[in-house]
């Protein structure tokens, strides 16, 4: 059985959470991303949820 797999990723001053390579929602912080990153897995099973780290000398927000 295949997995839903979802990511959160830094773009440049924001954060965006991407189910199968397509975006689907954009996040003032990384924080917010996250939490809609983790409600769309819960939503949809079976479902993996990436979290990306800041690129280096940036700031988490």
């Amino acid at each position: 059985m295949s997995h839903i797999e979802y990511r959160v990723l830094p773009d440049g001053e924001c954060w965006q959470v991407r189910r199968d390579g397509e975006m689907v929602s954009r996040h003032e912080t990384r924080a917010d991303a996250v939490a809609a990153g983790r409600l769309a897995a819960r939503g949809e099973k079976p479902s993996r949820l990436h979290i990306h780290e800041s690129p280096p000398g940036k700031a988490r927000s």
